[in-house]
């Protein structure tokens, strides 16, 4: 799965790096460099923002494993459109500060 941050000039593959919270910062480990994912006003906004991630991750590991089954077919007839959008996309973008309510 792809991670871009908050203004689209990063982007990089979440399996290869490492994501972390420091500060009010989302920052994102790939070998030796580090790169600022997303800035929030708070360190609890930026812990959100992980958790956003990773629900969106899940989702991405449910829909691979699942897809081309009968379980995926009785998941996808559930979800509106636009849940099944969200539940296979192959991409997180941080969200804007203002986008996160802790």
């Amino acid at each position: 799965m792809r991670v871009i941050s908050q203004d689209g000039t990063i982007d990089v593959s979440y399996e290869m790096a490492v994501v972390y919270v420091e500060c009010e910062g989302v920052i994102a480990k790939v070998g030796d460099k580090r790169y600022v994912m997303g800035s929030y006003s708070t360190e609890k906004k930026a812990v959100k923002a992980m958790e956003i991630l990773r629900k969106v991750y899940e989702n991405n590991v449910f829909y691979h494993c699942t897809a081309n089954s009968k379980r995926f077919e009785e998941v996808q007839s559930i979800l509106s459109e636009e849940q099944f959008q969200k539940a296979t996309t192959e991409y997180f973008q941080f969200p804007q500060d203002n986008e996160i309510e802790v």
